[in-house]
């Protein structure tokens, strides 16, 4: 028996997501994580380098809203995440909405 399958890559990306999943349960929020450090990560730096400094609520919740999208495109095929993984992303994207709005003072933008 091997390590691991390798899935069927001829019947499209999202049996190749979902064969993934099935055999490496943690692909999916790996794959998740990764994205939000990339983009809070590579967004403040750049923001850093531009204008001497970052808004890291910003690069939060910005990076939040996109785990949150991608998320729930995973959740339209059955088997790539379940509904706790998704709980946990909408509840770090709110988390993530309430230090931005809480972040910022009274007439700041």
């Amino acid at each position: 028996m091997p390590l691991y399958n390798q899935p069927n890559l001829t019947s499209g990306i999202d049996t190749a997501l979902i064969s993934t999943a099935q055999e490496v349960p943690s692909f999916p929020i790996m794959l998740l994580v990764f994205v939000w450090i990339f983009i809070f990560i590579g967004g403040s730096s750049n923001q850093k380098k531009r204008l001497g400094s970052a808004d890291y609520p910003f690069w939060s919740v910005l990076a939040g809203l996109s785990i949150t999208f991608l998320s729930l495109l995973m959740t339209i095929s059955i088997g790539i995440i379940d509904l706790t993984t998704l709980g946990v992303v909408i509840s770090i994207t709110i988390m993530s909405a309430l230090w931005f709005f809480l972040s910022k003072q009274r007439g700041e933008q």
